[in-house]
């Protein structure tokens, strides 16, 4: 996590765009909203004061934004989108998971307090209104609307306690445009991660049906060359990314380590070793050294992963199972066979091309099923400077 110093000036650049744009919006009583807590309320909805006017001071959210009213709606009534492939693409786990039995889980201790100080400030007074677009969630039935805008706010207010917070209702976006909004508000923060834009690119390419990288570099405004730095970050497992993204460390930090583990020069085993050991160099040993904790630097990773690599070059490799082999072989002569015949697929009439088409499509979706089995951090993964 990043030292707080980081979150007040984000604070104040919120508070200064919103003295400049929107006028002050009085929250209902307490006694009115625990009367009607299903129904939101439109603050000064019938004047103009209270149509927002480049209210979030980022031009993607501003234009979606534009002219529609804030709202005080029940934060029962709101929840993250949670479906894999819509949820957004940053690491923040749902408030359940912040807390054990009201204490803050440890995984997430800066995180969480982090959380409660941005959550007392809304109680205080809220400065940016969330956005949200109408749906239905699996995950809350009770829920109205998704997150568009605001998830890191709406998460403070839950943990808190408050009851309802300042939105936005806009009209649904689509996946592409919810991914381009969502980045480019993440794109503001001063802790967003290298590990978090990579899931935005994936997520995108994904929202634009599997679409060519330059595509997604466009929608992005980012160069090829980015795009390949970023995605190296997606040699590591699943469960990796997440603790890359908990450290907050940039692509070119990391590269000693991602390039091993491409390389085949370290297991899955050692490179959670070496980002085990780079948390706890990471750690503050005290709240107050939390405060003046030096990040990692290039030259401190790259002995770490020195050292790893020594250690896995003295540990000899477990031995490949006999099925394994034999799976192996037996895909080698389908392949040889399948390059030898190919020329003669034209010959094929009527039912013959039909049987043929039909067992290849699915030899074709057991194979994309088993790859999608396989754990990503194999040494014969495909290099996504290749995607």
């Amino acid at each position: 996590m990043p030292p707080k110093p980081n979150e007040k000036m984000r604070e104040l650049r919120e508070r200064a765009a919103a003295m400049m744009n929107r006028p002050a919006v009085e929250p209902a009583p307490e006694s009115q909203r625990e009367a009607a807590p299903d129904q939101p309320s439109v603050a000064a909805a019938d004047t103009p004061a209270a149509k927002l006017n480049a209210h979030f001071g980022i031009a993607a959210l501003d234009q979606v934004a534009q002219g529609r009213a804030v709202q005080r709606l029940p934060l029962a009534a709101i929840s993250p989108e949670q479906r894999p492939e819509a949820r957004q693409a940053r690491l923040l786990p749902p408030p359940e998971d912040l807390l054990i039995q009201g204490l803050p889980n440890p995984a997430y201790a800066d995180l969480v307090a982090s959380l409660l100080d941005l959550g007392r400030s809304i109680q205080d007074r809220q400065i940016q209104p969330i956005m949200v677009y109408p749906d239905e969630s699996a995950v809350a039935p009770a829920a109205r609307y998704h997150i568009l805008v605001g998830h890191r706010r709406w998460t403070a207010a839950r943990l808190i306690g408050m009851a309802e917070i300042d939105a936005v209702v806009v009209d649904p976006p689509s996946a592409a445009d919810r991914v381009r909004i969502q980045y480019a508000e993440n794109e503001e923060r001063v802790d967003f991660s290298d590990m978090e834009r990579v899931w935005a690119l994936q997520q995108m390419k994904q929202a634009l049906g599997d679409a060519p990288w330059d595509a997604v570099e466009e929608r992005f405004q980012m160069s090829r060359g980015r795009r390949q730095e970023l995605l190296r970050l997606a040699t590591f497992t699943a469960d990796q990314q997440v603790q890359v993204a908990r450290l907050r460390l940039r692509e070119t930090q990391l590269r000693p380590l991602h390039a091993a583990a491409r390389a085949g020069e370290l297991q899955p085993a050692h490179v959670d070793t070496v980002l085990a050991q780079l948390g706890r160099l990471i750690a503050p040993a005290d709240e107050a050294a939390a405060e003046t904790r030096p990040q990692l630097d290039g030259p401190t990773i790259a002995r770490v992963v020195a050292r790893a690599k020594r250690t896995a070059s003295s540990t000899p490799p477990a031995p490949t199972p006999r099925w394994v082999l034999s799976l192996q072989e037996q895909l080698g002569r389908v392949d040889a066979q399948v390059a030898r015949t190919r020329p003669r697929f034209h010959e094929l009439r009527g039912g013959a091309s039909a049987q043929l088409r039909a067992h290849l499509e699915a030899t074709a979706r057991r194979l994309h099923e088993a790859l999608k089995q396989l754990p990503q951090d194999e040494t014969t993964q495909a290099d996504p400077d290749q995607l």
